[in-house]
């Protein structure tokens, strides 16, 4: 997707982080944006900071209620039209150590991560797919997607692994659309994350809340990765990954991966015949899918 001018997109967890750096970088090339979140005070703040502009919609929004995606998704279209670019950007993390967090934990974390991506594929993708205009979807993993984790972001990463397999899965599924699909995986990022985590925890619950505290000190600027996520949408790229200091930790996790792969096995000829049938379909998905864009 190349023409962003005019079009509309939709972002979750969007009045603040990554979020808000996708909007600045839409916003400067002429698109409309929604920007949807639990904290109105995100919300807010992000109004102000943009504008006041006819071109942002803020929406409160809890991406685990159903009918109120599907509200966001009538609003949206209400104002704006077609959704042409969906980012799913939300996420949270959990209290307590994978092997001590309790049902609790796990439900919160997979209901919003896994749980709101799915919403918002489900909300909006039937509408995407029949406008014909083509299109893009975004979802956030994280770098917590790629390689292990400590415990304490255990649950966390279980749900960003998730979300990177279900956008390659995504991305064959949507190019017949001419809508692609890439999956984000910041690192260390200037965002408020850990505090405002909380909040959207005790907002989901019922609780009061209190202030945020300061962003993430060290972590990369919201609009450079906002500037990483436009292009890649620009050049149909299948992964975002901007943080390039993981590159060589990566290489060396996948490297392990591969070393214990067997080699000395012969399949059985049935299984052998599936597979190939198998990688078949999906090198040619993959190819119509990373052709969008690239057909002049």
């Amino acid at each position: 997707m190349r023409d962003f001018a005019g079009k509309t997109a939709f972002i979750t967890g969007g009045g603040s982080g990554i979020g808000l750096g996708m909007a600045r970088a839409f916003l400067a090339r002429g698109m409309n944006v929604v920007l949807a979140d639990l904290l109105q005070q995100h919300l807010d703040e992000a109004s102000e900071e943009l504008g006041h502009t006819n071109r942002v919609l803020c929406i409160k929004l809890d991406v685990t209620d159903r009918e109120a995606m599907a509200e966001v998704e009538r609003r949206t279209a209400a104002t704006f039209g077609n959704t042409h670019i969906l980012c799913n950007n939300v996420g949270v993390s959990q209290r307590n150590g994978i092997d001590e967090a309790s049902y609790a934990d796990w439900d919160y974390v997979l209901d919003v991560n896994i749980g709101g991506t799915v919403n918002g594929l489900v909300t909006f993708l039937p509408g995407m797919k029949a406008h014909g205009e083509g299109g893009h979807v975004v979802n956030t993993s994280s770098m917590a997607g790629m390689i292990p984790v400590p415990s304490f972001a255990g649950i966390y990463a279980t749900s960003k692994f998730a979300i990177r397999g279900m956008t390659d899965a995504l991305r064959l599924a949507l190019a017949p659309y001419g809508i692609g699909a890439s999956v984000l995986c910041p690192g260390l990022t200037r965002t408020r994350a850990i505090s405002a985590g909380e909040l959207y925890r005790k907002v989901h619950e019922g609780e009061a809340v209190e202030e945020l505290r300061d962003p993430i000190e060290g972590g990369m600027e919201l609009d450079e990765i906002g500037e990483y996520v436009a292009r890649a949408i620009e050049q149909n790229a299948p992964y975002i990954f901007p943080h390039g200091e993981f590159k060589e930790e990566v290489a060396r996790y996948f490297n392990e991966m591969l070393e214990a792969f067997s080699t000395n096995v012969e399949p059985d000829p049935r299984r052998k015949e599936a597979e190939e049938r198998r990688a078949q379909m999906t090198a040619e998905a993959k190819a119509l899918a990373d052709a969008l864009g690239h057909e002049e």
